[in-house]
């Protein structure tokens, strides 16, 4: 009997609980929305619940306007002769051109451009590596290697020389090792660092490029790890050096002269002017990759073959195809002030809705791209600039309320790009200012409320089956305890 009671009195709490947690999420209900005689939007329901919004918008973030290529189909392009390729922007991070960009490939030695950046992030250029046998003694013999010793005390810039301008894997392995110690632990800070820049298609599995069919990325992902390397200023200065000196060490007594073998730099027939650092690569599974960042005019490119068909022809192929780019699109820096006589235009419509109401505009403010990347033609043919007002519900009856408008760049054969956002909050204007601060320090803590009171309740339900089970172990030891005294007689 009291173990049935104790079962319903249980039951009955975590049905509570449960209740208590359904109605704390609170209730959706349809909304009816009816557009006024100016053209705007008011909403004509009694829900009060949250009213922002966040039109034309991924997650609330400001996107750029390309998500895929701008031209997937480029006319009169070089034929880049690789399995891909990729021309990306950096300043307005839009993809030009490419084909196969975002599918998993071997990389081969174009990888110690990841290892150099972090060694860049963690590690002075002044710092010494004590050479270890495991710095070199896994590396196959057919890879390039720079020749280090055990025992052998060297710097961290020169093992950045020899990793960027000879691929020398046993410099790349010492990096990777000063950096955690061991190679494994390195190539999950590879893969994390990779993850924090964007690369949604990266698994490395060794520091240097190491032949290994689970160590692939993809065009895209190389050009944000190039992109990154390139904000660091001694990246450029030691990819494009021609040549860098090791000096005598305690192991070894002659100088190393280390020449670049990048063809940008060594070979006058296939050097680029506008070229600032990069790294090639090749492997019987990846074939011939090479990576390289461009810089003319203020504008920087990135480009990338791999797979490539030819060691030699890669270097003309991926210049021709910066300067393609160079030629046929550009980039464009985004200024508020443009967008002065849309938000003015903008701002009158949905005062004209607010007339016959209590409601004002009480703020605007403008959220916009730095750059944007469009076709050269398309740029000098005119735009003309406008906020999209098509998804826009007012509640007459919200005392506080706040819209994410996008701001539309039309060109002159209609197309258009989302360059922007307008913020605008509209609030009851019989409403004190500090009612409306109010108002929206409510809203931020009534989330925070709702998640206290569910853990409250969790702990409290929590507490109870503790005691609930220490009860039932009381009264079995009870039970046990007085059918000892009183033995059952057959």
């Amino acid at each position: 009997m009291k173990r049935n009671s104790i079962r319903r009195i249980g039951a009955i709490l975590c049905s509570c609980a449960l209740l208590t947690g359904f109605l704390s999420g609170g209730l959706s209900f349809s909304r009816l929305i009816s557009r006024d005689s100016s053209g705007a939007f008011l909403r004509a329901d009694n829900d009060e619940s949250e009213v922002t919004s966040e039109t034309g918008t991924k997650s609330g973030n400001l996107l750029n306007p390309n998500e895929e290529l701008l031209d997937p189909d480029p006319v009169n392009a070089p034929v880049p002769h690789a399995h891909a390729y990729l021309i990306y922007d950096t300043l307005s991070d839009t993809m030009l051109i490419g084909n196969e960009y975002a599918s998993p490939r071997q990389p081969a030695a174009i990888t110690q451009i990841m290892t150099v950046l972090l060694a860049l992030e963690e590690l002075q250029p002044s710092d010494t590596i004590t050479i270890t046998k495991e710095m070199y003694e896994t590396i196959p013999d057919e890879y390039v290697r720079i020749g280090f010793t055990e025992g052998e005390t060297v710097t961290v810039e020169q093992c950045i020389y020899a990793s960027l301008l000879k691929s020398a894997n046993d410099a790349c392995l010492a990096l990777a090792i000063r950096i955690s110690g061991s190679e494994k632990e390195f190539v999950k800070k590879m893969n994390v660092r990779a993850q924090e820049l964007g690369c949604t298609n990266t698994h490395f599995t060794n520091c240097y490029g190491l032949t290994d069919a689970e160590h692939r990325t993809t065009c895209h992902d190389m050009c944000l790890i190039l992109k990154q390397a390139l904000l660091h200023p001694e990246f450029q200065s030691y990819a494009t050096s021609a040549s860098f000196t090791i000096e005598p060490t305690n192991k070894f007594n002659d100088k190393r002269i280390l020449n670049n073998a990048n063809r940008y730099i060594s070979t006058p027939s296939t050097s680029y002017e506008y070229y600032i650092g990069g790294k090639t690569g090749y492997s019987d599974m990846a074939g011939y990759t090479i990576i390289a960042g461009a810089e003319k005019e203020g504008r920087r490119l990135i480009g990338i073959l791999m797979g490539a068909d030819n060691a030699e022809t890669r270097y003309e192929i991926l210049a021709s195809l910066f300067d393609y780019c160079f030629t046929n699109y550009t980039t464009t820096m985004v200024y508020p002030s443009e967008f002065e006589g849309a938000v003015n235009q903008c701002t009158e419509k949905i005062n004209a809705a607010l007339k016959d109401t209590n409601l004002v505009i009480s703020e605007t403010r403008i959220e916009h791209l730095e750059y944007y990347s469009t076709f050269f033609e398309l740029a000098n043919s005119g735009y003309s600039n406008e906020v999209d007002l098509s998804s826009l519900a007012i509640d007459p009856k919200a005392p506080n309320q706040s819209f994410r408008l996008p701001i539309l760049r039309r060109f002159a054969n209609n197309e258009t790009y989302t360059v922007g956002y307008l913020l605008i909050t509209v609030v009851d204007k019989d409403m004190p200012a500090q009612e409306t601060g109010k108002v929206e320090q409510k809203e931020k803590t009534s989330l925070q409320s709702m998640l206290l009171t569910t853990l409250v309740i969790l702990l409290l339900v929590t507490v109870l089956i503790l005691i609930l089970v220490f009860f039932v172990k009381l009264l079995k030891k009870r039970r046990a305890d007085k059918n000892h005294r009183n033995p059952t007689i057959l």
